[in-house]
């Protein structure tokens, strides 16, 4: 029945000297065999632990060989060591251990060896091990390290567990039987859980050798614990840069916790750079990583008209502190500052190259429990690539009191008093700012150059509701300012201009001394806002429209400051100016180039607010909806309309009119906005100034124009598709498949039913839609006349990702002017899962960025950086 018997066995004519052990029983274990070391094994210490056996069909002892013979299931435990098959032959005398598979009917070897030691596991044709000296010797195994599978015709196994292997194969395929591709290794040493390491070595891809691609020696990590690294550079070559070699260097795996990487970029044409990526996460503390860079950009050659040096740098910084570290203090930062000419000559995407700001922010807030207060301090920073500035914020501190009822009875039920639903909080900022060219703002600022100030409010109102409809909101505010210096203001009639060649100028002097400037303002405003409803319903019971409803918002508010007098006065001054032949008074403000301005200036004001929105809805019937049998449709979410009077204003009274409104259609699919601001009164067809005469007065308007001036508009349309398989339940992994085999040749699949669904096709016009898709489109329109001329800016943008099988995902990204005609934007990516490997193929066909990038690589990241065939054009070369 077995092919495999042993020798001793064979010659024995005795029956006495073989002993089947209850060969009809499932299974003898230890319990049934007790233990199998002998008495002489014990005593001399030979093997420290139990062997322990067992088998479904069968074991025989042979007394001559002092040998046990296990059949079918056959397996033998020695401590951490497990060995399964279904052959099993074990010599008690010398402790050695011999596993093998067994032929079934068909020729075919099953039941091979699987050698288990703790987490290590491997399978083989043959295996034969020593308990006592821990050696072995295996054929044809197959074990699993880290990311990758290891082949070899002959292996030994040392004491101290490691491997050399002879004619071995290490690939990431998981085909065990026949993988894709693989390393062909003549020689090989293997340390479990830590590293491979081989001689000579070759690939072979689906069988061919391709000995050219080969190396003298390899070094594999297969550490399961975070451990330190050489980072294997990428390489390629630039027509500005030359051969490069980049993102080499070294990963230092300090603890789980912590670790840090430091890489580098050398070009054959001087430009390099490097990079240093930190990370540290303390649980339940804190999560911070920090990354800097500094790059030189180098392009073509010294005395050339095109040469070009760049020395860029760029530090990042996060910080997030876990809630329940400190629920009532926290520290967060979240800094990304650059040279402005960094992402120019260095981003690696469309986003980092398109963006014209940064910002940055570390903060500190503290709160008290059971306390209304709560403190706030802020680092910030924020520049701008075009204009070149830097806007510092060093720093900026609140303190503030959240809205407390003074006056409101503790514990009391009913109707509240007037007086208890008054109101009392506190704000105060402490800030220190300057704005600055990024090449003087760390070189030539100085501290004196800063804008500084502290300012404090104490607002006290109430909410005053009248007639069911009305709000009367009568309010008190203290306002106080700290200015560190002031101005003075006087003409000089002799000062010399030499640029005109004239006599007079406005001379301003700034007096260094800190000043406090107070003040009350009391205020009062009255608003109303009623919704009123319109609905029509229609009277047809089939119709498909039910009913249509209006609700319409109109709302109205007035707001009055008394004029307060000499309390405001005082920090206004005036100078006498000569001016078209004669002396006149100008006033201005002593604190005007403070960091705080003054909260109102001298005279009373009122101002009155209109409003007015709208909201359109239908109902019509839908079977979707089975429990009303109809469902609502929105047709316009919002139409706003709003303006401003100023009752005291001397002229130009009415501020312009703005117009807002959304909605959206289909479902969702379908997003509308529009903006737009129309100007009442006139322009001076000379100046562009507004004048005090309305626009309906024009005779030389249109019909629409005698409604107002139109500003600026704005439309934005936002239309989404996707497959309805997106977000439906159900299985949908066989969908497609056919289509895949189709395209790949990966599997082999029933002709006849490709042909039956190809012919299925040509008869009815087929298309088929059932794989994963989406789709975007948008579009904005601007529009802009301040004054004379008018600016138009149309943009179109489509948006999309298909996934033709499971293995093909295409994504693609475009925008296009249509004011200048010409695209801007616009990238495509193609992506196909072949197994074990994967083809990526990234275009970006114009603009500044227009560059590609082809790649085939293994997927498995212990060979991604070196099993790969790239072929690419940068962005830089375009420089």
């Amino acid at each position: 029945m077995f092919s495999q018997t042993d020798p001793d066995i064979q010659k024995s004519d005795s029956l006495n000297e073989l002993i089947p052990i209850d060969t009809t029983s499932l299974q003898i274990n230890s319990n049934q065999t007790n233990d199998t070391l002998s008495e002489s094994e014990k005593k001399s210490g030979l093997i420290d632990n139990k062997v322990i056996y067992s088998a479904i069909d069968s074991i025989v002892l042979s007394r001559d060989s002092k040998k046990v013979y296990l059949y079918k299931n056959a397996k033998i435990e020695y401590g951490d060591i497990t060995l399964e098959a279904d052959y099993i032959e074990y010599d008690q005398e010398n402790n050695v251990v011999y596993a093998s598979g067994v032929e079934d009917t068909l020729g075919n070897l099953i039941g091979k060896p699987i050698f288990t030691e703790k987490s290590d596991k491997f399978n083989a044709k043959t295996i034969k091990y020593n308990f006592k000296t821990k050696k072995g010797y295996i054929e044809e195994v197959f074990t699993e390290e880290e990311d990758g599978y290891l082949h070899s015709e002959k292996t030994k196994k040392l004491e101290n567990n490691d491997f050399l292997m002879k004619n071995g194969k290490y690939t990431t395929c998981d085909n065990p039987e026949h993988p894709h591709f693989y390393l062909s290794m003549t020689k090989a040493k293997v340390i479990p859980g830590d590293k491979i390491i081989s001689g000579y070595s070759y690939l072979v891809l689906q069988d061919l050798p391709l000995k050219f691609l080969f190396i003298p020696f390899g070094y594999f990590p297969s550490q399961k614990e975070q451990s330190s690294g050489i980072i294997v550079p990428k390489y390629g070559e630039e027509r500005n840069r030359g051969f490069f070699l980049q993102d080499g260097g070294y990963y230092f795996g300090i603890s789980d916790k912590m670790d840090l990487a430091i890489t580098g970029d050398i070009y054959s044409k001087g430009s390099w750079g490097g990079d240093l990526n930190y990370r540290f996460v303390k649980r339940y503390k804190f999560n911070t990583n920090l990354s800097l860079g500094y790059k030189e950009f180098i392009k073509s050659e010294k005395g050339l008209d095109d040469y070009l040096k760049s020395k860029d740098f760029q530090i990042r910084w996060t910080h997030s502190q876990d809630p329940k570290a400190n629920p009532n203090s926290k520290f967060s930062a979240s800094v990304n500052y650059s040279t402005t000419s960094y992402d120019k000559y260095n981003s690696k995407t469309i986003e980092n190259l398109n963006t014209n700001t940064k910002s940055s922010s570390i903060s500190y807030s503290k709160s008290w429990p059971d306390s209304p207060f709560r403190l706030t301090a802020d680092l910030r920073h924020s520049q701008n690539t075009q204009t070149n500035n830097v806007d510092l914020t060093l720093p900026v501190v609140t303190f503030n009191m959240d809205r407390k009822n003074p006056f409101r009875r503790k514990g009391s039920s009913g109707e509240t008093k007037w007086y208890e639903d008054i109101e009392i909080s506190y704000k105060s900022k402490l800030e220190n700012r300057i704005t600055a060219p990024d090449s003087t703002i760390f070189t030539e600022t100085q501290w004196s150059d800063f804008e500084n100030g502290f300012q404090h409010n104490i607002p006290l109102s109430t909410n005053i509701k009248i007639l069911k409809y009305f709000n009367l909101t009568p309010q008190v505010e203290y306002t106080g300012i700290l200015y560190p210096n002031y101005i003075s203001r006087y003409y000089d009639e002799n000062y010399y201009i030499e640029s005109t060649g004239k006599y007079g100028a406005i001379i301003t002097d700034t007096i260094n001394e800190i000043k406090y400037a107070q003040m009350v303002t009391p205020s009062v405003s009255l608003s109303v806002g009623p919704n009123i409803y319109g609905m029509y319903a229609f009277s047809n019971p089939n119709a498909k429209i039910v009913a249509i409803r209006h609700v319409l918002t109109p709302s109205a508010s007035i707001s009055y400051r008394p004029d307060l007098g000499s309390m405001v006065s005082q920090y206004y001054s005036t100078y006498e100016m000569y001016s078209n032949g004669e002396f006149k008074d100008v006033e201005y403000s002593k604190f005007e180039n403070g960091l705080y301005k003054l909260p109102s200036s001298p005279g009373e004001s009122s101002v009155i607010s209109f409003g007015l929105n709208n909201n359109l809805e239908m109902k019509i019937r839908s079977d979707e909806d089975t429990a009303t049998g109809t469902r609502k449709i929105k047709l316009i979410e919002g139409l706003k309309f709003s303006a401003n009077y100023n009752v005291f204003a001397d002229s130009v009274n009415w501020s312009s009119i703005g117009i807002s409104g959304r909605t959206t259609l289909f479902k969702d699919k379908i997003n509308i906005n529009i903006t737009a601001s129309v100007d009442p009164y006139q322009i001076n067809k000379t100046t562009g100034n507004t004048i005090n005469k309305f626009q309906w007065n024009d005779k030389d308007a249109e019909f629409l124009g005698k409604i107002g001036r139109l500003e600026s508009f704005r439309l934005s349309i936002d239309f989404k598709l996707n497959s309805p398989q997106n977000g439906e339940s159900g299985d949908q992994s066989n969908k497609g498949e056919i289509s895949e085999s189709i395209l790949s040749n990966d599997r082999e699949i029933d002709q006849s039913i490709i042909q039956q669904q190809q012919f299925q096709k040509q008869i009815i016009g087929y298309v088929d839609f059932d794989v994963p898709w989406d789709l975007g489109v948008d579009y904005n329109y601007n529009y802009s006349k301040p004054k004379f001329e008018k600016v138009i800016t149309q943009t179109i943008g489509i948006n999309g990702n298909l996934s033709l099988t499971k293995n093909w995902k295409i994504s693609f990204r475009s925008n296009y002017d249509i004011t200048n005609k010409e695209l801007s934007s616009t990238s495509i990516n193609i992506h196909r899962d072949l197994h074990c490997w994967e083809m990526t193929f990234s275009w970006i066909p114009v603009g500044r960025m227009q560059s590609y990038n082809f790649q085939i690589n293994v997927k498995a990241s212990t060979l991604k950086d070196f099993l790969k065939l790239p072929k690419k054009k940068t962005w830089q070369e375009n420089l």
